[in-house]
């Protein structure tokens, strides 16, 4: 029983606070959760607002704002909080006004405009059947992955005839704020981002039924399917984490920290063969860094929404700075990743394997990797190095950017 009420979210145990009664004051139970991530701390304002709304106290966002100032200081969190109260009052039935929100939060107009008017874009009908979405403009075929927020499909563009892969917000979404926003920073971040190893984002739009973005179509699959349990040559692991890595040192130049880098975010498509491309049947294949639904953009660019658990999925990859709190992650988070992808090329395993989530937590956080060459002995001690380096506990003591592990690989194969 003591297992189980550990592993509730801050926001579940929130809701049986509210459900015990008497009504709990939000200082106080957060005052038990001194390192709660931000998502979590949105989270359980959602359901304090309404709650309290239910019983007549109408606690405004500026109150909440006022009262958590990281949260008003970060741009797309102080959306979330201000489009909660907006998306409640609709939910009550009642008629806010945008121009009311516009005069009371004028240093968020843009953005808050932008938001009401594309949520209010998925609000125009419901799903009118279950399959595949309607888009204009596409032939929407094959559903090639679902994941806690979206769908992928692979479809035809009518116009050209090219096959493309097209990803829809789940239409259940509407009702998460936070995951709207998460949703716009993907399209934001690839339609910004253009790099041969980085999957091309061609459009986005609405329709009645959600929200779309349209990329390039990667045959291949992910490089997690690739490897299957099944380690590259250390050549061939070594061009691939060296093209990767050129990607995202873009990235980071362009504002955009991925913070999820796995091999189920690599993506194998199209591209001029070179030392990194893979054999997929008759095709030679490049990986792509695909999936920024996690990205954290510089503060120029608007601020970032931290990862909560549920879209974390499986920690075997996840950067000690995001098992201890997202808010510390910059640059050297996504260093961890290449490492991570790099060890996994290796070895055909990952750098933490346990039998529960919370266990491989404790991993990541304190034991050290089991070193490459103990798995497959044919791994070179530099390219080991290179690899271990990246996977350091501490962020300082890693290789500080994505350039760097480039040149190193290039220095240790």
């Amino acid at each position: 029983m003591l297992e189980t009420r550990r592993r509730l979210s801050p926001a579940d145990q929130y809701r049986r606070a509210w459900a015990a009664g008497p009504d709990p004051d939000l200082s106080t139970f957060l005052a038990t959760l001194p390192n709660i991530l931000q998502d979590d701390l949105l989270e359980v304002i959602e359901i304090d607002r309404s709650e309290r709304w239910a019983r007549g106290h109408r606690v405004s966002a500026e109150r909440y704002l006022k009262t958590f100032p990281a949260l008003k200081a970060d741009p797309e969190a102080a959306l979330v909080v201000i489009y909660g109260e907006f998306y409640l009052r609709k939910e009550l039935d009642e008629a806010p006004s945008l121009l009311e929100y516009l005069a009371r939060f004028p240093e968020h107009a843009r953005r808050l405009k932008d938001q009401v008017m594309w949520s209010e874009a998925l609000d125009l009908s419901r799903p009118s059947s279950i399959g595949p979405p309607r888009i204009p403009g596409l032939e929407v075929g094959d559903l090639l992955g679902r994941g806690g927020m979206c769908a992928v499909y692979q479809a035809v563009d009518t116009a050209t005839g090219d096959e493309v892969a097209v990803k829809v917000l789940d239409p259940a979404q509407r009702l998460q704020p936070v995951r709207v926003a998460r949703f716009a920073r993907e399209v934001g971040s690839l339609t910004r981002l253009h790099h041969p190893d980085i999957v091309r984002a061609l459009r986005a739009g609405e329709t009645g039924i959600s929200a779309y973005l349209v990329m390039e179509y990667c045959p291949g699959g992910t490089l997690n399917a690739y490897l299957v349990g099944r380690p590259l040559s250390p050549k061939l692991a070594a061009a691939v984490v060296t093209a990767l890595a050129e990607a995202v040192e873009y990235a980071h130049r362009e504002g955009v920290i991925h913070r999820d880098l796995k091999p189920s975010n690599i993506l194998l498509g199209y591209g001029p063969v070179g030392p990194s491309s893979l054999r997929y049947g008759r095709e030679t294949l490049r990986p792509k860094v695909a999936d920024f639904g996690l990205a954290k953009c510089t503060a120029a660019l608007g601020g970032a929404l931290t990862a909560t658990r549920d879209v974390l999925g499986t920690p075997c990859y996840m950067a000690p700075d995001l098992a201890t709190g997202a808010r510390d992650a910059d640059e050297r988070t996504d260093v961890y990743g290449l490492g991570a992808i790099l060890y996994e090329c290796l070895t055909g395993q990952p750098p933490f394997v346990g039998p529960e989530p919370l266990e491989v937590v404790r991993m990541v956080r304190e034991d050290p990797p089991v070193r490459p060459s103990k798995i497959n002995p044919a791994v070179p001690a530099g390219l080991e190095a290179v690899c271990l380096k990246c996977l350091e506990k501490d962020p300082d003591r890693r290789l500080q950017t994505a350039g760097a592990v480039a040149d190193a690989i290039a220095k240790g194969e």
